[in-house]
Order: structure tokens, then C-alpha cells, then sequence
């Protein structure tokens, strides 16, 4: 029995791998919608050593399933895939195949550099008993022609990128992205790594904190964007675990769906390695640092990029090398890293969804093709839970805030949340916080707080209580406070305070000389 309510004239199976190729597929799909005519259906091999959680996040997006069996037992009109993987022979439909990042930037898996065998392009990922494995190889740009096996050219067609056109539809969404990030004022930090040894993450496990040991926290908003392979072979929670002390200082860490591209865009300076998050990060016109840079294929954006790019020394300070960057830095710096990536900037969608409905048999719909703006989803900041200050009262008050320190305060003073997890943390700090939107009492301290939208309630140990406002980070209010006691002065109606280059204005209300609250 059929137990279908729209009888839908072709069917179409997405063919996922791994979760990568389910992010570069959100982008494609689109080319489909507002179709009755059209059924997806989803299904993967099993064939990619990175499968985990793509079963839970097919089921989030509510995409019908079919087992690999199924897939090549039933008849289908057409079949993408956004990679090579083992199995797509075996289906009896033609097969679309794109890239799953910016074009083909890597080696095959295993192989040595000297056997120049690329992912993608080379005969072992493109042919089939030396005929195309492809009804049609999807290439971003014409210079993936010249390295694609000879053999397997005829299937090729030039349709650009689909991931970068969404990209550049959204820039004028920067500060709506800056805003999720709670970035302000203050420089966007995004450190990208790939998966393997030779990543960024692989070779230098520590740069994210050493990032956010040596960047003011006013000044400095540091994002991490981790390939899905790592959050998918160790584990979303291992992952976390790993960066739970930058998270506590700080750290946004970037879901691997969605985010990565929004970060890009409201970056101001992208430390990466050779992976395509910082390709496209430098083809948007961004400064970029290398961090970690195996040999890559020749030819490719992210060789041109390798060849432009500065080099991250983690040996010296990290501040003035990001800052150098972001001053030496002009949007055509990487200019060709832009002109590689795609050679049909904005009409990827539009050429995608007329090859497919080609070789469906079908008209294309006469809506416009979508191009769908990237989501801020996964861009929520976090909150601080602990940090060191230092503040210096003057005509302007400087304060200096750090993630990381808390061993060495000689020059400062520590604040920490009041269930912040190490507990000698919150016995060491000098100011103790919560949230408005929490309800506890506060411990004893030189200075408690309650931290509000823009605002802070402040009471010192001998029960005065303040009430600051103003534009910064309401987290540094109470440092204020806690330097003009230490210097024996009292609170002027207005105070004007400096992080770093930005100044921003509090206001001071005393509510109380005695009284004590929490």
C-alpha cells in the first residue's frame, strides 16, 4: 500500500558520509525547496571512520532515512553526495558529487606527499573501473580542472561554491553576529583548526589558552572553530572537557553545524592552519595567522594562502603578532586566495539546481532559486565565571581584565563567580559575583556583586553599596569599585573607564553607607 500523501515525481537520495558533508549539504538542498514534485531521502554507506552523531542531527532536521541496503535496492532518480567515499558505485541512480570545503586542499588519507595523489581529484577517488564515478563532478573553479585525473574530465562541471556565495550574501550581517557574540568593541579572535596530527589543534593543543592568557578579556573575544572529525571521533563531550577551562575563562567554542560562518564574518583576525575554515576566512578579506601548515597540493586557494599568510610564533608574545596582523592587513592581501575558491561568485545555487533538474528530467521551478542568510545559531558568548583584574584610578580609570592568571596576582585582584567549579579560585578571589537572574546569597568578600544587564549592584565588606552603569562589560564594574577603596577614595558621581583603546562612561548611584545585601 501506498501510504504517501503527495505523490512526488522523482526522488532524490542525499548521500551523507560524516557530518562535514551534512553542513555542505544544508547549503544544497535549498536548490530543491517550495518542489512537490521532489522527494529527499538520506542515507550513508558507512564506509567514513567519522559517522558519529550523523544519525541524531539527520533526525534534528527531520530528513527521512534510509539504511545503505535500502538505498541501493530502490529505485532513485538521483543521488548527491559532497564526498568520494566508498559505495556511491554501487547505486544504480546518477550521482552528483561536490567538495565538502573549499575545492580539493588536501592528500589523499595515507598517502605520502611525494605520490601527489589528491582527495577528490586523483583516479582513485574519481573513477570506476576507469570509467567517471560521477554523472557529474561538481568543481568550484576551473583550476580543479587542470589537476582532475584526465579520465574523469567529461563528467566534470563547473558550478562554484555554494558555502562561500552564503557567506558573501551575509557580510552585511556582521553586526548582528558581533552582537550574538557579545564581541562590542572588542576584536573578534577566531581560531580555526582541522582534524589530524598536523592541524592546529593536533600540533599545538595549547594555543587556545595561551590566547586567552595573553589577550584582555575587554579587548579580545576569542572563538574556536574545531573540524566536526575531532568533535565527532573523540566526542562532543570529550571536546568540551578539553577546552572546560577556556570556556570558564571566556572561550566561545563554536558548534560544529553551524556558527563557524558567522564567526568568520565577524572575525577581525583568523589564526588557522591549512584547513578551509581559514581559506574562506582570508577569501572574505580577513587578516590571517598560521598556526600549523602541512604541505598541501599545489594549485590550490589554500597553497596560494600558505604562500601569503604570516606564521604564528607561539614561542613570542601572541598580542603583538595578532595586532601587527590586523594593522599590516589590507582586504586584497589575499586576493587570489578569493579568485580561487570560486570562479561563479553568487551563482553557485542557481547552476547546482540546473544540473540537477537536468538529470532529473524536470523544469526548474519558476521561483528564484534561495540563498539563504548564515544563522547566528551557535553563537551564544558564554559568561565569564573567573578572572584576574588589574585597575589603576586617575582622571581615567584603566582596568586590564585576563582569563587566566589567578597563581600570580601580585598586581591585581582575582573575581570569580560564586560557584565557580575550583574552589580555590572562589577562597582566593577578592570579589565574588553572581547574576541577577540567579537567586543565592553571597559569601563575604572585600566586595560581592550582582551582576545585571549593564548594570551592577556592588556592596564592600563594610556595607556601603553602589550601583554602576554603563556600556562595558558589567563583569569589570566592581573592579572599579574595588581599586578606588583600595586607594582610599571615594566614588565620584561619574567615572570614565579605558580598556585598552575604548573608553566608555559609569554612572554611580550609593544606595546605602551600611546596609549590606546580597
Amino acid at each position: 500500500m501506498n501510504w504517501a500523501t503527495v505523490q512526488a515525481e522523482r526522488r532524490v537520495l542525499v548521500v551523507l558520509h560524516n557530518i562535514t558533508t551534512l553542513t555542505r549539504m544544508r547549503d544544497v538542498l535549498p536548490i530543491f525547496a517550495s518542489d512537490f514534485r521532489v522527494q529527499l531521502c538520506a542515507t550513508w554507506s558507512g564506509s567514513d571512520p567519522f559517522t558519529h552523531g550523523l544519525r541524531e542531527e539527520l533526525d534534528k532536521l527531520g530528513v527521512i532515512f534510509v539504511s545503505w541496503e535500502q538505498a541501493v535496492a530502490q529505485r532513485f532518480d538521483l543521488a548527491v553526495s559532497a564526498s568520494h567515499h566508498g559505495g556511491l558505485h554501487e547505486l544504480t541512480t546518477p550521482v552528483v558529487i561536490l567538495s565538502h570545503g573549499v575545492g580539493y586542499t588536501k592528500y589523499s588519507p595515507g598517502e605520502t606527499v611525494a605520490s601527489k595523489e589528491v582527495f577528490g581529484l586523483s583516479e582513485e577517488w574519481v573513477l570506476r573501473d576507469g570509467e567517471p564515478l560521477a554523472t557529474a563532478l561538481v568543481l568550484s573553479h576551473r583550476e580543479q580542472l587542470d589537476r582532475l585525473a584526465p579520465a574523469a574530465v567529461p563528467s566534470a562541471v563547473l558550478a562554484g561554491d555554494p558555502c562561500f556565495d552564503r557567506m558573501r550574501a551575509s557580510l552585511g550581517l556582521r553586526e548582528h553576529y558581533r552582537r550574538a557574540l557579545n564581541a562590542g568593541d572588542r576584536q573578534v579572535i577566531a581560531v580555526s583548526s582541522t582534524w589530524s596530527q598536523t592541524s592546529l589543534l593536533g600540533s599545538g593543543p595549547g594555543l587556545v589558552r595561551q590566547l586567552l592568557t595573553e589577550l584582555p578579556l575587554d579587548e579580545y573575544r576569542v572563538v574556536a572553530i574545531v573540524h566536526p572529525n575531532v568533535w565527532h571521533w573523540h566526542g562532543p563531550f570529550q571536546v568540551r572537557l578539553w577546552f572546560d577551562e577556556c570556556l570558564r575563562a571566556g572561550l566561545t567554542l563554536v558548534p560544529e553545524l553551524e556558527g563557524w560562518r558567522a564567526s568568520l564574518i565577524a572575525a577581525d583576525c583568523v589564526i588557522g592552519d591549512n584547513g578551509s575554515v581559514t581559506a574562506y576566512g582570508a577569501a572574505l578579506g580577513k587578516p590571517v595567522l598560521l598556526s600549523a601548515f602541512p604541505e598541501v597540493p599545489p594549485g590550490s586557494p589554500v597553497d596560494a594562502l600558505g604562500k601569503l599568510a604570516p606564521r604564528l610564533d607561539s614561542a613570542r608574545p601572541l598580542r603583538a603578532q595578532i595586532d601587527r596582523a590586523i594593522a599590516e592587513h589590507s582586504p586584497g592581501n589575499y586576493q587570489v586566495v578569493t579568485d580561487l575558491v570560486t570562479d561563479a561568485p553568487d551563482e553557485s545555487a542557481g547552476l547546482l539546481r540546473e544540473h540537477c533538474y537536468r538529470l532529473l528530467d524536470l523544469p526548474e521551478p519558476p521561483s528564484d532559486v534561495l540563498l539563504e542568510p548564515i544563522s547566528a545559531e551557535g553563537l551564544g558568548s558564554g559568561r565569564v565565571t573567573a578572572f584576574t583584574a588589574s585597575c589603576e584610578v586617575g582622571e581615567v580609570t584603566r582596568l586590564t581584565r585576563f582569563g587566566f592568571g589567578f597563581e600570580s596576582t601580585k598586581d591585581g585582584h582575582v573575581v570569580a563567580h560564586a560557584l565557580h567549579a575550583g574552589r580555590a579560585v572562589r577562597r582566593n578571589a577578592d570579589i565574588l559575583f553572581r547574576y541577577a537572574d540567579e537567586a543565592f546569597a553571597l559569601e563575604d568578600r572585600e566586595i560581592i556583586a550582582v551582576i545585571g544587564d549593564g548594570n551592577a549592584q556592588i556592596t564592600s565588606h563594610d556595607g556601603r553599596t553602589w550601583e554602576l552603569s554603563g556600556d562595558g562589560d558589567p563583569t569589570g564594574f566592581p573592579s572599579v569599585v574595588y581599586a578606588h577603596l583600595a586607594a582610599g577614595l571615594d566614588l565620584p558621581p561619574t567615572i570614565t573607564v579605558a580598556t585598552g583603546d575604548v573608553r566608555y562612561e559609569l554612572s554611580v548611584t550609593e544606595r546605602s553607607p551600611r546596609t549590606a545585601t546580597s
